[in-house]
């Protein structure tokens, strides 16, 4: 004779109330991030919980909220450096504690389907990481979902990407610090979205235009030896005799404007100086090891962690005015073997 095993009964917040000395409405205020009852309070129901083992039950915060327990981290559909599985993963601590879970979705600009899926969800929260414009923004707040991070409106003449513009500077003043160069703006050859690229160019185009140089050259360079060599062969042919100096989108277009240089029989960096973007581990071991500009994420992505952190508690989102980027901090200029 088989004895059947019941399953044990999941507790409910009415265990942990009775456990606790306390109502139900006070547990589900409290386990939701309540810090307005007494520290004893607090303290008699979380330890309450943990001994029943009780979780809250999704689908009845949702109720409740009217939102869901997700945070949804919406990603343009780009070419991206290694460091995106950094940021997701700061983004999942932070919202750890809040007992949320994190979502990540891919998107093409300002698109209205990927805007009417997060519509459906009513996550807690997301993450824009410039895929939605600020009609778009408003249209999920209104829903009640907080979009992270917040921003300022853009003061008139100011640089709405003031990052990027200023990689693109960077990478001029490092490539002209020994002398004058043709200046090349190499963009990955690559069918999804460049959401960096524009802004980088801009800042190259503006250098460029201040010290009085000619716009820079800009193909496209793809990630194969003999598509990048072609590329640069012919960017060799419009430039004529002038040493070159390439402002790549990223270090894998970097490593193969070198590697292009190879083929070409063309001297790194005395006839052709190459910088890169991110600082990826394969760039500084390559020979020549890589000049790039490393974007230091984890200090961009402190801000926003701490928006995602109040999500546990009843404070109110930091006030998006608050936020500058100190672009010194953020990005560093790694000088190595190609300039």
């Amino acid at each position: 004779m088989t004895l059947e095993v019941q399953p044990e009964r999941r507790a409910t917040s009415k265990d942990v109330a009775a456990r606790a000395g306390v109502s139900r409405s006070t547990v589900s205020q409290v386990l939701n991030g309540d810090d307005r009852f007494p520290e004893e309070t607090r303290a008699r129901v979380v330890a309450a919980a943990e001994a029943l083992r009780y979780r809250p039950s999704r689908a009845g915060r949702a109720l409740v909220t009217g939102l869901s327990d997700i945070v949804v981290v919406v990603v343009p559909n780009a070419t991206f450096g290694p460091h995106l599985q950094d940021s997701v993963d700061r983004i999942t601590g932070a919202t750890a504690t809040a007992g949320v879970s994190v979502v990540v979705r891919f998107a093409s600009i300002q698109d209205e389907s990927t805007l009417t899926s997060v519509l459906d969800l009513r996550p807690a929260a997301v993450v824009d990481f410039g895929v939605f414009n600020p009609s778009q923004r408003e249209r999920i707040e209104a829903s009640g979902t907080r979009v992270v991070p917040r921003r300022a409106p853009v003061a008139e003449g100011a640089d709405p990407d003031p990052i990027d513009i200023h990689i693109g500077r960077i990478q001029v003043r490092e490539l002209l610090r020994g002398g004058p160069r043709r200046l090349v703006y190499a963009a990955l050859d690559d069918k999804r979205l460049d959401p960096f690229g524009p802004p980088r160019l801009d800042g190259i185009r503006r250098e460029a235009r201040e010290r009085g140089l000619e716009a820079p050259l800009t193909p496209r360079i793809p990630l194969d030896v003999d598509g990048a060599t072609a590329a640069l062969r012919a960017v060799v042919a419009e430039a004529g005799s002038a040493a070159l100096g390439i402002c790549c989108y990223n270090d894998d277009v970097a490593i193969a404007a070198v590697a292009a240089c190879r083929k070409l029989d063309l001297r790194v960096p005395e006839d052709v100086a190459v910088i890169g973007v991110d600082k990826t581990a394969v760039g500084q071991l390559i020979s020549p090891r890589l000049t790039t500009v490393f974007v230091d994420q984890p200090l961009l992505m402190d801000s926003l962690v701490q928006e995602l952190a109040s999500l546990s508690s009843r404070r109110p989102a930091p006030d998006p005015s608050g936020y500058e980027v100190d672009l010194e901090r953020v990005l560093e200029l790694v000088r190595g073997e190609t300039t």
